[in-house]
């Protein structure tokens, strides 16, 4: 297992955030979801540093990003903060790509905030409601109880959750990258943290602005996703003029993960369309 380390540190509003870029090329913006970190798209950005020049950070409260208490990581929180991202960084037209909450993020992002996109690729996307698993809406209700388990009974939930998002063991070492930073008195608490601050409005909020994006939309879906069903993707195709849908047979939630050559010739297939447009 390759050692994920971000090096670089950007201060957003809601908390410093671990950033890392590499490949030349046009901009892409890679955005995970939860309860993972940039790590998710590592088979990714391998296949494509080549042609594309990668960005990929931790949200507040992810990954190596900061988390404490108090701490506000909400979906509307993400979006903000990488509005700030974007602007900081002078990426005022780059490809955005969103996974699961990172999908909410980049079109809260763009459609909220206002930053403007080259396009946008919604990935098993938490973009529609009603969203969650039921073991995540009752750790939603419940939270101060599953925040009191003892630590090996989180973590042990933690880790059956997370093989539900995936058609087949991961790769070497991920479950134990993704685990990481959910564990000990600061993970643990942070994890329980984000699960409470579930966004529902915002998600209701962005339902109403989806007919009004007008830049290239890629939509991609596992098939066997058992968290957020494929219909999903769909319903989103339905209200966005324009996009596309492409199913990903024997991907689950984490179709990157699953099958990340597929997810980035996907993906290169849809920006090289769009360079050649």
């Amino acid at each position: 297992m390759m050692i994920h380390q971000l090096s670089k540190s950007f201060s957003s509003s809601h908390g410093e955030l671990a950033w890392d870029v590499t490949g030349s090329g046009p901009a892409v913006v890679l955005v995970h979801g939860t309860p993972a970190s940039s790590i998710v798209w590592h088979g990714v950005v391998q296949r494509l540093k080549e042609r594309y020049r990668l960005y990929y950070l931790d949200l507040p409260g992810f990954g190596a990003s900061e988390k404490f208490t108090g701490q506000e990581v909400r979906l509307r929180t993400f979006a903000r903060a990488l509005s700030e991202f974007l602007e900081q960084q002078e990426l005022h037209r780059a490809h955005l790509v969103g996974h699961d909450f990172g999908a909410a993020t980049v079109f809260g992002a763009h459609l909220v905030e206002g930053s403007p996109a080259a396009s946008l690729t919604i990935i098993d996307g938490v973009v529609l409601s009603p969203w969650g698993t039921p073991y995540s809406r009752l750790v939603n209700e419940h939270e101060a109880v599953f925040a009191a388990l003892p630590d090996y009974i989180h973590r042990a939930t933690l880790v059956a959750h997370l093989q539900t998002a995936v058609t087949r063991a991961m790769p070497a070492g991920f479950e134990a990258a993704l685990l990481e930073p959910w564990t000990g008195e600061v993970g643990k608490a942070a994890y329980y943290r984000q699960v409470a601050q579930y966004d529902y409005p915002y998600t209701e909020q962005l339902e109403k602005l989806y007919p009004g994006v007008n830049v290239p939309t890629r939509i991609l879906w596992g098939e066997q996703d058992q968290w957020v069903n494929c219909s999903n993707g769909q319903r989103l195709q339905d209200m966005i003029p324009g996009s596309e849908l492409r199913l990903l047979p024997d991907a689950g939630h984490f179709a990157m993960l699953d099958c990340p050559g597929l997810v980035a010739r996907e993906l290169e297939l849809f920006l090289s369309n769009l360079e050649q447009s």
